[in-house]
């Protein structure tokens, strides 16, 4: 009656997606996912409570948060910079410059060299 259904993916190509567009993928939806909202890892995404707090404790309190968090759900990444834009009504859009980490960085190294 039915043959076997064709799958077609639009808008994506997990794939072929080089690993820097995984971790892009990876880190934006990271970064717009609030704390406490995924089901299974109420620890993923962004702490929210740095909006109420004054714009120099905000800034600094979210620049934590990302950097924590990018260390934890994404170890390929490193936060190079996070620059701040106000716009006239008084928000702040973040603009975060990641790079990938140095492969000597990451704890693997340190293991390696301590088990020779």
């Amino acid at each position: 009656m039915f043959g076997t259904p064709e799958t077609v993916l639009i808008g994506f190509d997990y794939l072929n997606a080089t690993e820097l567009e995984e971790m892009q993928r990876n880190l934006e939806t990271l970064y717009s996912t609030r704390a406490g909202t995924c089901p299974g890892d109420r620890n993923f995404g962004l702490d929210q409570s740095f909006e109420s707090c004054p714009t120099n404790v905000a800034k600094n309190l979210f620049a934590l948060e990302v950097i924590e968090k990018t260390e934890v759900y994404e170890d390929k990444a490193e936060i190079l910079n996070i620059e701040y834009t106000q716009s006239a009504d008084g928000n702040l859009t973040p603009k975060i410059v990641i790079g990938p980490k140095d492969p000597e960085d990451t704890g693997d190294a340190d293991t390696e060299e301590s088990e020779e």
